[in-house]
Parts: structure tokens; C-alpha cells; sequence
């Protein structure tokens, strides 16, 4: 029997120290809304990337803030976004041991591990999604209101999703191609799925809803029973499947 109940999404950031996000569909309006809620609780919080994130304030190149130019705790704030340079107004990435290294000044590392141009669904290139593997906790969120659109409207890199499946890109997305992303080779690439928690995000610009209960019980089946949640990010609302 599974059953949905509102459920915490701090649940995710709750024992992890490092939490990696991969897929589309939401991942930076995620990361920005548990850093957030995590500050509230009092935790030390920094947000970085092994791809590309928005350099939004405050920010700070990794080399000024490990190189001395901060050596004492207290003028570490406790909340910021790194990076390694700054490049057409994005922080770009960081190499993983230099990742591992702000955890000696911040309790909880957010890491956008992949990139998706604000798409709700993806297609990962050969060398994506770059996942730091001392990761805690990995994070997969697709957007379900990719349900409905056509596919080289909702999936970023459709080209090479096509050149791989045949499938078109006027071709709408159904369910059934919906889930087809829930695969090794692609949403769950690289992932580890013991430490995967999969977000199915956007339920409120979702245009059929009436199949997304069942959608999420076969992705957490084909997840090998991966905790899946339905979520609208922007409005705060986070509920949890369960089986029992």
C-alpha cells in the first residue's frame, strides 16, 4: 500500500554535510530554498557548483576565501555562494577537493552538480553530471511540467536525447516517455541510488496531475524504492511517498 503525507524537505540536509543536485526541472529554486531554511535552524550554509551557477549576492571566489584573506572564523559568513571565477555572470566550478574544503568552515555544502538552462527535463552529455563523490546525499529533480510539452521544448540537450532514442523533438512527452528519463543512463546517471532522493518538482504547473501518484510509485520501483517526493518548490509544499 503506498499513501502520500506532507513531509519535511530538510529531511534531505538533516544528517548530510555534502548534497550534490543533478537532473532539472528546479535545482537551483531547491538548493536556494533549503539554504534558506537551513540558515533559520541555525546552520552555517554554503552553496557551490561543479558546473555553472548565477553569481548572485553574496558571492565570493574560492581563492579569496580559503587564501588568507579571511583567516578568522568569525569573518566567515554564514552564507555563501563560491566559486571559482566569475565568467558572463555565473560563478564557475570548483574541483571537488577544494568542495571538501569549505566544509572546514560551513556545516552543509550545496552543490549544483548539473546544469539544465531552466528546462524541466534532461539529456546528459558524456561528461555530465559531475558529482563530487564524498556526497552525502544526491538530490535528482525533474520538473513535471515537462508532461504535455514537446520534447525539444522541456529536455535540454534534446538533440542528442533524439540522435539517442529516436524520438522526435515534436513529439509530446508523455508519461510513458516521462519515466523513460528515470534510467541509469540518464536522470540516474552516476548516481548512488542508497544516498538518492528524487524530487518530481513544478506539481503546481503540472497540466495532468491525475497520473503523477502513479508516476512517482514507478520511479521509486525502477530507483530500487528510492524516497520519492512531489513537490512545488515555489510554493513550499513537499510530500513524501510512502510504502507500507
Amino acid at each position: 500500500m503506498w499513501y502520500f503525507r506532507k513531509t519535511d524537505p530538510l529531511e534531505i540536509t538533516d544528517q548530510a554535510r555534502f548534497v550534490s543536485f543533478v537532473g532539472a526541472g528546479g535545482k537551483s529554486a531547491l538548493i536556494e530554498y533549503l539554504a534558506a531554511e537551513e540558515l533559520r535552524r541555525g546552520k552555517r550554509v554554503a552553496i557551490t557548483t561543479t558546473t555553472k551557477i548565477w553569481a548572485s549576492e553574496p558571492y565570493i571566489l574560492f581563492d579569496d576565501l580559503i587564501g588568507g584573506v579571511r583567516p578568522r572564523e568569525e569573518d566567515y559568513p554564514e552564507f555563501l555562494r563560491v566559486g571559482k571565477s566569475v565568467e558572463e555572470g555565473k560563478l564557475t566550478a570548483l574541483e571537488p577537493k577544494e568542495i571538501w574544503e569549505l566544509s572546514q568552515h560551513y556545516d552543509l555544502i550545496l552543490i549544483e552538480a548539473d546544469g539544465a538552462k531552466g528546462r524541466p527535463l534532461k539529456y546528459p552529455a558524456e561528461h555530465e553530471p559531475v558529482i563530487p563523490p564524498f556526497s552525502d546525499s544526491v538530490v535528482v529533480v525533474t520538473g513535471l511540467d515537462a508532461l504535455c510539452m514537446r520534447v525539444d521544448q522541456a529536455v535540454f540537450r534534446n538533440e542528442i536525447f533524439t540522435e539517442a532514442t529516436g524520438v522526435p523533438g515534436d513529439a509530446e512527452l508523455s508519461e510513458e516517455l516521462f519515466l523513460a528519463f528515470f534510467d541509469p543512463a540518464i536522470m540516474l546517471k552516476d548516481v548512488d541510488l542508497e544516498k538518492c532522493v528524487i524530487i518530481l518538482n513544478k506539481y503546481d504547473a503540472c497540466q495532468r496531475r491525475s497520473p503523477v501518484t502513479d508516476m512517482a510509485k514507478l520511479v521509486s520501483r525502477v530507483a530500487d524504492n528510492a524516497p520519492v517526493l512531489i513537490s512545488s518548490v515555489k510554493l513550499g509544499i513537499f510530500y513524501g511517498l510512502k510504502s507500507v
